[in-house]
């Protein structure tokens, strides 16, 4: 099993809307893949409510059965669509970390 966590800063957006708008999509968003991908075990979205300077506004917590099925993931046209229209469009900063479990 592979763990797959990325953490993100975002933006208010004049087409998305507000960071609290944007942070409910983008957890709506990608929770809906469980069960569309291949692979995908797990996975979550965090809305982080620490106001800390230091702290990220969202966490994705995925689980993935091998670290093939997180590449298939990654290059899923499913998972592309809401990274390209909606997650790169507001992301300011980006941190991810892969561990096998």
């Amino acid at each position: 099993m592979v763990r797959h966590i990325v953490m993100w800063k975002v933006a208010e957006h004049p087409e998305h809307g507000s960071k609290e708008e944007i942070m409910a999509k983008i957890k709506e968003r990608l929770e809906a893949l469980k069960g569309e991908i291949e692979g995908l075990v797990e996975i979550e979205v965090g809305i982080n409510f620490n106001p800390s300077e230091a702290s990220y506004d969202l966490a994705l917590d995925s689980i993935f059965t091998d670290a093939e099925a997180l590449n298939y993931y990654q290059g899923h046209p499913k998972h592309l669509e809401v990274a390209n229209s909606l997650v790169r469009q507001v992301a300011i900063s980006r941190a991810v970390v892969d561990y096998e479990m």
